[in-house]
């Protein structure tokens, strides 16, 4: 059994938000996109075990601000109709398997395909609707009296979250749920603000490995270690030496200075410690590696990895349960790269016994592109609303889109998955347009590029249509491709032809007016002299003994392109440097006076700021 579907109405950044799960899914997407507040909607639904308690009750900044809002206007408004918003998050729970089906036999929606509802649900009390409202009219009558205009009012209304309530309920009527099945479907959330070095210290009871160690039914079960504690408490208590001396020295001083009473005398003893259960549990410590080293003087990333580790044996291990939802927000922390990709390769055993999920989020490209893209989901925005897609939805079974899969799986490496985090891309053929323009970005706005939340992903080439399929199947980001014309050569209808195929609102498709990038930078920056100086100034730097003749032509008037092109052709990424050295020194010393940007790189910008 597995949660298919989460379903989200008034929770946070979630107005009215579908999203399809599946055994093992990973989550992407920009900084405050809501993939937390998502893991979190799925936990007022279910019952936990390890993690802290939270509270079901919400605060009013849990409640969807849009839909507090307009509540707010009808009742300003003076509407008839006034709707209390609720917030509620529905889980529907597909393909159990006859264990699990007794633990939601309150819960079908569908029985006939085997899907299952459970569902929290945040309301206003019914019984106080009546007297609410009342208030609501005598506030507003009075503030209209007082010349107040609808906007003016809205200041006024306080929204009633004190009298709200929550229920968990289940199946197509909404019935009230048990509490004692809960217990049977539980979720551990290992949020990003774990503190791994104190949770894996069992010194405390409320602690991570703590409760670890006390989530077990039967007490026999450290039986041996507790007869071994006994035996310690037992010698320390009768010893004859050095703590007999200081036993006794203590009693006498400590009779000297106390009274005795009726029920105590001034004996003291010493003890190894509280022999219960609980008390020998909190002695309990974890070392790491062949040096059995304690956790205190590892690392944070090794301690994140332990982290991860404890908690996951303890979930797999427990067998008796019906159902785990593991979430693991940024497994990422505190770990190299290297280990970023061991833990992607490692982090999902399979769904074998069909009783646990694991749900990851990450902000890491090196993770995201090491994790199955069949599973992977990016959440975006899309004016102003939360969106999500499938990195492989749209992609039929035909051998042009298993292609098309082949090389996304190859080719979405650490650098080109900075896409699925971005809400602005520009793609480009190669090494210099990639180097090159972030520069001509800045020198056109001044401002970084990052800036306005664009990322510059170099394609390696022309495969500019596999990550563009991306794109037009459902992942709608504002889209530049910059592109070489290719006239004259065996491929000069591919541009054109990726303009008709992928032009949109959406995506758009710019091309040089000259053969390559390089060629339409040389044109854009012949006909002044300080540009031209610019250009030679580039080219001399890189082959200063191969561009004496690529000055200009024409009496000095135009600088040779053709020429110009030739001497670097075979050093390409050496100019794209040389130029952004000087564009940048430029920039620094606030000299923008002898450089301009090709008019086709020109156009991409204004459509990537929605000029």
């Amino acid at each position: 059994m597995y949660i298919s579907k989460v379903s989200i109405k008034n929770y946070r950044n979630y107005k009215d938000f579908n999203i399809e799960l599946k055994p093992f899914t990973i989550l992407i997407g920009e900084n405050n996109i809501g993939k937390s507040n998502l893991l979190e909607a799925m936990f007022l639904v279910l019952s936990h075990d390890i993690s802290v308690y939270r509270k079901r009750k919400l605060d009013i900044e849990d409640i969807n601000y849009d839909a507090i809002k307009e509540f707010k206007k009808k009742i300003a408004s003076g509407d008839e109709e006034i709707v209390f918003p609720e917030v509620r998050v529905d889980l529907y729970f597909t393909d159990p398997d006859p264990d699990q089906e007794s633990i939601i036999n309150d819960c079908w929606f569908d029985f006939s395909e085997k899907i299952a509802r459970l569902s929290y649900v945040y309301s206003i009390k019914q019984h106080n609707i009546e007297r609410i409202l009342d208030s609501y009219k005598v506030i507003v009558d009075q503030k209209r009296e007082e010349g107040k205009t609808d906007d003016e009012i809205l200041q006024f209304i306080d929204f009633p979250i004190n009298e709200y309530d929550y229920s968990i309920v289940g199946g197509v009527d909404d019935k009230q749920i048990d509490t004692y099945w809960l217990k049977f479907m539980k979720m551990e959330y290992l949020d990003a603000l774990r503190d791994a070095k104190t949770e894996l210290n069992a010194s405390t009871g409320n602690k991570l490995l703590y409760r670890i160690l006390a989530d077990r039914n039967d007490e026999s079960d450290y039986g041996d270690i507790k007869d071994e504690m006994l035996k310690i408490d037992q010698l320390i208590k009768s010893d004859k030496s050095f703590l007999k001396n200081l036993r006794d020295d203590i009693s006498e001083y400590l009779n000297r200075l106390s009274l005795e009473t009726e029920t105590s005398s001034n004996r003291v003893d010493f003890e190894f410690g509280s022999v219960e259960l609980s008390e020998i549990l909190k002695k309990i410590g974890i070392q790491y590696g062949d040096d059995a080293v304690s956790i205190d003087r590892n690392g944070l990333g090794r301690n994140n990895l332990l982290y991860i580790a404890v908690v996951m044996a303890h979930l797999y291990e427990k067998q008796a349960n019906y159902y785990r939802l593991i979430a693991i927000e940024e497994p990422e922390a505190h770990l190299c790269p290297i280990l970023q990709r061991h833990l992607a390769d490692n982090l999902y055993d399979g769904n074998k016994d069909n009783k646990k999920q694991v749900i990851i989020t990450t902000h890491s490209t090196h993770i995201a592109s090491y994790l199955d893209l069949e599973n992977t989901v990016i959440l975006y925005k899309n004016k102003g609303v939360v969106q999500k897609h499938y990195i492989l939805d749209g992609f039929s079974a035909k051998k042009e889109d298993k292609d098309t899969i082949n090389f996304l799986k190859k080719w979405l490496n650490a650098t080109n998955s900075t896409m699925f985090y971005s809400r602005k891309l520009i793609f480009v053929e190669g090494i210099a347009e990639q180097i090159l323009i972030p520069v001509f970005y800045e020198w056109k706005y001044g401002k970084k590029i990052n800036k306005a939340n664009c990322q510059v992903i170099n394609v390696n080439g022309v495969a500019f249509e596999h990550f563009l399929k991306i794109v037009k199947n459902g992942y709608f980001l504002k889209t530049a491709v910059l592109t070489d014309s290719d006239t004259e050569t065996k491929t000069e209808h591919r541009a054109s032809d990726l303009k008709t195929k992928f032009d949109s609102d959406i995506t758009h498709v710019f091309i040089t007016s000259n053969t390559t990038f390089e060629k339409d930078i040389f044109d854009a920056n012949s006909s002044k002299a300080a540009n031209r100086e610019l250009m030679v100034g580039v080219l001399h730097s890189i082959r200063p003994q191969k561009c004496d003749d690529a000055w200009c032509t024409e009496q000095k008037i135009r600088l040779d392109t053709q020429k110009a092109f030739a001497c670097m052709e075979e050093y390409k990424s050496d100019f794209a440097f040389e130029l952004a050295d000087r564009l940048a020194e430029k920039m620094n010393n606030k000299t923008k006076t002898m450089f301009s940007i090709p008019k086709y790189i020109e156009e991409a910008f204004k459509f990537i700021e929605g000029v």
